[in-house]
């Protein structure tokens, strides 16, 4: 736990939370992603060093990332598939499809399926 971060299940104000968020990306828990044009938000990435400095946050982010790609397989937008040690590998339908379809979802599915095809176009590109 980081000394003056305290999470809890109380309502933040916009000015409490852009503090948190300014604290976290100076600790390194977090990084800006990018500009969402369509929210006119900002988006971040959780990093691994999250994990050890903000646990219970990386840990709630874990858990809402896999409801996510949960309610996505469900629409039959991704696959998901189990190595031989049981660990979830998610894929892609295919970018195009990927791309004709991610306009039609909530911001927190789209915003999974574009981090999805960020990963997918890295991994061509190596």
């Amino acid at each position: 736990m980081v000394e003056g971060i305290v999470l809890s299940d109380e309502y933040l104000s916009d000015k409490d939370l852009n503090i948190l968020i300014e604290k976290l990306i100076e600790l390194g828990a977090i990084e800006v992603r990018g500009y969402d044009s369509i929210t006119g938000q900002f988006t971040y990435n959780i990093t691994p060093k999250c994990q050890e400095l903000v646990p219970e946050l990386f840990e709630e982010h874990f858990k809402f990332i896999n409801e996510i790609a949960f309610k996505l397989w469900q629409k039959d937008h991704i696959e998901i598939t189990f190595d031989i040690d049981g660990v979830p590998m998610i894929m892609s339908k295919g970018i195009e499809y990927t791309r004709s379809i991610m306009n039609t979802l909530p911001d927190d599915e789209r915003f999974f399926l574009e981090n999805l095809i960020d990963k997918v176009e890295k991994d061509l590109e190596d």
